[in-house]
């Protein structure tokens, strides 16, 4: 069986976004057929897919490893999600459908089950379906293109400061508290709870980066 470039790069991209791949580790082609299953001319076109989505990075004389992340970088995305966030939890309050309020209340209900299971990869699918839908029903397509632009980045972020020990139940009562403000449509109690949740994870996300950075070895 031919597995497509597109089914290849999820099983890597799990990888990676689960924690079992960290910052630095080198893939190697015949590495990534052997897990994969895959050809390998599908799991190149699948590694240079991930090149250009940020996940890896194929440096000189080092060949192509799971892509570095950057202290500062970090904090500067999170310093802006927090604004671009907080904006669209107001606009979704006023601007949402009934049925696009069931889609982020949906995603919600999958973080907590998948937090109860100690799923990683369904965790973080849950959290991006929960922004997914908070984007869709803000009405500002300036707003969600930009934070589109740095999707692969913050998926990233995200996989990285979850895995710190206790942070994913934490995320959890954060998001929660994002949900109970816009249920209760109060806009200014959204916004805080956005700019507190990204407060929170930008800490441990700059944590987790100077721990994977002091452990790389290039």
């Amino acid at each position: 069986m031919i597995l497509k470039r597109s089914t290849v790069a999820k099983a890597i991209r799990d990888e990676i976004l689960a924690g079992r791949w960290r910052p630095g580790m080198r893939l190697t082609e015949r590495a990534m057929c052997e897990f994969t299953q895959a050809s390998r001319s599908s799991v190149r076109e699948a590694l240079q897919q991930l090149r250009q989505e940020g996940f890896v990075e194929n440096r000189p004389n080092h060949g192509v490893r799971v892509a570095s992340l950057d202290i500062q970088e970090a904090a500067d995305i999170y310093q802006v999600r927090s604004v671009l966030e907080g904006l669209a939890a107001r606009n979704f309050i006023n601007m949402a459908t009934v049925s696009q309020r069931q889609v982020l209340e949906q995603a919600l209900a999958k973080l907590e089950r998948a937090v109860e299971d100690e799923e990683v990869v369904a965790q973080l699918h849950a959290i991006e379906g929960f922004y997914t839908a908070l984007l869709d029903g803000c009405y500002n397509a300036v707003l969600k293109n930009s934070l589109q632009a740095l999707h692969a980045k913050i998926a990233r972020l995200r996989a990285t400061s979850i895995q710190s020990p206790g942070r994913i139940r934490n995320t959890l009562i954060e998001m929660r508290k994002i949900g109970d403000a816009i249920r209760a449509n109060d806009e200014q109690a959204a916004w805080q709870a956005c700019l507190e949740h990204m407060q929170s994870t930008a800490a441990v996300a700059v944590r987790m980066i100077a721990t994977f950075t002091q452990g790389s070895r290039y």
